[in-house]
C-alpha cells in the first residue's frame, strides 16, 4: 500500500506540474528543438550536393531540424525563400548565395530579425553576417597558376605559353577571388604566360562548352585551360574534343586542363587521362562546419567571422584515393 501511495503522489505532482506549465512534463523538460533554415544557390552542381550532404549530416549529429530551399540559380527566388524562412521563425540561417551583391538586401532583413547568418562557400559583398566559411579562393587561383606554370616549364623549358581562363558565375565571390588569385599570380611571377581569352562559363558545363568552342575558333593555338570550377573545365574539355584537339596527358599536343572543386566527374576525367588537375575542396566538411557555427551563434557563443577550409591537389598520382569527397556526391 505504501508503494501504491507513493506512486499516486508522484503521478499527482506530475499532473499538477503539467497543468501549471501548460504542457506534459516530459516535453517541458526536453530540449527545445532547434530549427535552422538553409538556402542553397543550386543543386545542379555536384559541389553543392556535397555541401547539402554535409549540412544534413551535421544536422543529424546535433538533432537539428532543417528547412531547406534551393534557389536553382534564381536571385529573386532566393530572396523570396529567405523571406519565407524569416517568417517561419527559424533560429539560424545557412546560406550559399546566388549573387554576392544581390544577397545583401536579404542579409539586412535577417540581421534585423536577429537571426544568426552563416554563409557557406560564397559570401556577401557587405559585412554584418555572423560567419563565412569557405576555401581560400584567392589561394586556389594562385595555385592553379603555379600548376600551369609547372606544366608549361616541362613543355617549353620555361613558364611561357597561351592560356585560356574560363571564369565562373560573374557576381559570385568565388569567381571573383579565383580569378584575382590566378591573374595576380600570373602577372607577378609568370610574365611570359599569355592569357589569350577570358570569358565566363557561369560554373556550368553547357555554357563553358559553347564559350570554349568560340575561343578555339579565334585561338587555334592553346597550351592550357584554367577553369574556375570543374564544370567549367569539363565543358571546355568537350569543346576541345569536338575540335579534334583532345590528347591524353603525356601525349604530344596535350592541352593542360586545371579546374577547382574535386568533383567525381573531374576525378574520372583525370583517371581517363584527359584532365591534369582539380584543386579539391571539402564541401561535405564545409556543410557540417556551417551547422556547428550556426548552433554556436544561436547559443550565444563567440564564433570566428571568416573561416578558411583546407584544399589540395588531385592529379594522376592520387586520383584513386578513396577519401576524395567527389566519390560521395552525385548531382541531383
Amino acid at each position: 500500500m505504501k508503494i501504491r501511495k507513493t506512486l499516486f503522489v508522484a503521478v499527482l505532482w506530475l499532473s499538477v506540474l503539467s497543468m501549471v506549465f501548460g504542457a506534459p512534463v516530459h516535453k517541458a523538460l526536453a530540449a527545445e528543438e532547434v530549427v535552422v533554415g538553409v538556402s542553397l544557390s543550386t543543386l545542379t552542381n555536384a559541389f553543392f550536393v556535397g555541401m547539402k550532404m554535409g549540412i544534413e549530416e551535421g544536422a543529424r549529429e546535433h538533432n537539428v531540424r532543417l528547412v531547406e530551399t534551393n534557389a536553382d540559380g534564381d536571385i529573386p527566388r532566393q530572396a523570396s525563400q529567405m523571406e519565407d524562412l524569416i517568417q517561419q521563425n527559424v533560429k539560424g540561417l545557412i546560406v550559399n548565395p546566388v549573387d554576392s551583391d544581390a544577397i545583401v538586401a536579404s542579409q539586412q532583413k535577417v540581421i534585423a530579425a536577429g537571426i544568426p547568418l552563416v554563409y557557406c562557400d560564397r559570401g556577401a559583398s557587405s559585412e554584418g553576417y555572423t560567419a563565412f566559411i569557405a576555401t581560400d579562393n584567392v589561394a586556389m587561383g594562385a595555385l592553379a597558376a603555379d600548376k600551369i606554370a609547372e606544366f608549361l616549364t616541362a613543355k617549353y623549358g620555361a613558364p611561357k605559353g597561351k592560356v585560356v581562363e574560363i571564369q565562373g558565375l560573374i557576381g559570385t565571390s568565388a569567381a571573383r577571388d579565383r580569378g584575382d588569385g590566378f591573374n595576380k599570380q600570373v602577372d607577378s611571377k609568370y610574365p611570359d604566360i599569355e592569357i589569350v581569352a577570358r570569358q565566363p562559363g557561369d560554373f556550368r558545363q553547357d555554357t563553358s562548352l559553347n564559350v570554349m568552342q568560340n575561343i578555339i575558333q579565334a585561338n587555334p593555338e592553346i597550351d592550357a585551360v584554367y577553369g574556375h570550377n570543374d564544370d567549367n573545365i569539363l565543358g571546355a574539355m568537350r569543346a576541345i574534343e569536338g575540335a579534334g584537339l583532345l590528347r591524353k596527358v603525356g601525349e604530344e599536343g596535350h592541352i593542360y586542363i586545371i579546374g577547382i572543386d574535386g568533383s567525381s566527374d573531374a576525378i574520372e576525367a583525370i583517371r581517363d587521362g584527359n584532365v591534369d588537375v582539380t584543386i579539391s575542396q571539402d564541401p561535405i566538411g564545409m556543410g557540417k562546419s556551417a551547422v556547428q557555427l550556426v548552433l554556436d551563434a544561436i547559443a550565444g557563443k563567440p564564433v570566428e567571422t571568416n573561416i578558411a577550409q583546407p584544399f589540395y591537389v588531385i592529379d594522376p598520382g592520387n586520383v584513386d584515393d578513396p577519401t576524395h569527397w567527389g566519390n560521395a556526391a552525385t548531382v541531383q
